[in-house]
């Protein structure tokens, strides 16, 4: 099968959409499948692979990283008009591109739904609420253009379900590579990063990995922190990750005295990963704005006690006493929480082994063998229209 996956973000931008983009191609191609990347222009890039076709663009202002693409050119159009499948990440500027180019083509199409669009109203400086209900709008115009949604978790299908969506739903969990996490770092590795962030032996290090943004809910996760840290002084937080809004967490940090203990790494490369998690006792997420995180993914096959607010996302992976904690969202409980994990090495143990377990479901290649039943109900989907 040609699989065209059709993405507003690829390498060099690293975030949650490209690993998982990054991972199905892998997966996919390892099942004997050709996959096309169509991606925008990086004035960074080097072209290296002839299954990722540059779309002309450009970049918008600011730090997102993310482009204006153009009309696709017609040598693009001549690869795309090939695909057996078009298989779309955005329903913004290169959904509408793939919508059109599958309808022009008469190619089936998915879309996959990654994110809760609705948590990312704070950066709107005006009507937050009109603003919502036009993005709904919008959403449900965009799903008509499609054969198949594909949702990472039956979080986001109710969601979508709750706008009153009628395009068919499919759910395929994110994957990753399991074996990449679960391995041990050495110990030169270990002692570089101790050195680097001062953190003693005897620390014990909750560890967050993402964007650092608002809609990560990090002003709760330093909070919680504040309490924890004073009830078990040898804690640290690592907040592993790059952003624009560093300079606020920094100030809210330094704010509450807690420079020395609660650190924010800045972008690390992603190969880098599985060490940063090696150095952690367990992972600590707020975030209510996730839709299949990656992240969680990655530190349960790191073996990490994971301690979550109940909210969709990441609650569609952790079960409360089984390979975490989930809080109710509130700061004192959501100490609470992380402090019972400390303090309990059996707790510890028995969710580090369950949450090991878990990961195993979720391997890029078993996660891609899903992909393939989406692809088949879309075609069939298309053929019957």
């Amino acid at each position: 099968m040609r699989i065209g996956i059709f993405t507003e973000c690829y390498k060099p931008l690293l975030n949650g959409v490209v690993n998982s983009v990054i991972g199905f191609k892998e997966g996919l191609t390892k099942l004997g499948h050709d996959v096309y990347i169509f991606c925008p222009t990086y004035t960074d890039t080097k072209p290296n692979d002839k299954k990722v076709i540059y779309c002309k663009s450009w970049q918008l202002p600011g730090k997102s990283g993310y482009h204006y693409i153009f009309p696709l050119e017609k040598k693009v159009l001549n690869i795309a008009k090939t695909m057996d499948i078009i298989h779309v990440q955005h329903p913004f500027i290169m959904g509408d591109i793939a919508s059109k180019t599958a309808k022009k083509f008469n190619i089936p199409i998915a879309f996959t739904n990654h994110t809760q669009y609705d948590q990312y109203l704070h950066y709107i400086p005006f009507s937050k609420k009109f603003v919502k209900k036009q993005l709904i709008e919008y959403i449900k115009k965009f799903t008509q253009k499609v054969d198949l949604i594909i949702a990472p978790a039956p979080g986001i299908q109710r969601k979508l379900e709750s706008y009153r969506i009628k395009t068919p739903i499919f759910i395929v969990p994110n994957g990753i590579e399991v074996k990449r996490f679960e391995q041990k770092s050495n110990l030169n590795k270990i002692n570089s990063l101790r050195k680097k962030y001062d953190i003693k032996s005897s620390d014990r290090v909750l560890v967050f990995t993402g964007r650092i943004a608002e809609e990560k809910n990090l002003s709760f996760l330093i909070n919680s922190f504040e309490k924890i840290n004073k009830k078990i002084p040898n804690t640290k937080l690592l907040l592993v990750g790059g952003g624009v809004e560093i300079d606020k967490f920094n100030q809210l940090i330094n704010k509450k005295n807690l420079s020395t203990k609660a650190i924010i790494t800045d972008f690390i490369p992603y190969e880098d990963m599985p060490d940063y998690l090696n150095l952690a006792t367990i992972y600590v997420t707020a975030s209510k704005s996730e839709v299949h995180p990656l992240t969680i993914l990655e530190g349960l096959a790191a073996g990490l006690p994971i301690v979550i607010v109940k909210a969709p996302g990441t609650g569609d992976i952790v079960t409360n006493n089984k390979e975490g904690l989930v809080s109710k969202d509130n700061i004192n409980g959501y100490a609470q929480k992380v402090i019972k994990v400390l303090e309990n090495k059996k707790l510890h143990q028995k969710l580090s082994i369950t949450a090991k377990k878990t990961a195993q479901q979720y391997s890029i290649l078993e996660t891609s063998r899903t992909m393939l039943k989406a692809y088949e109900k879309t075609i069939k989907i298309h053929q019957n229209k």
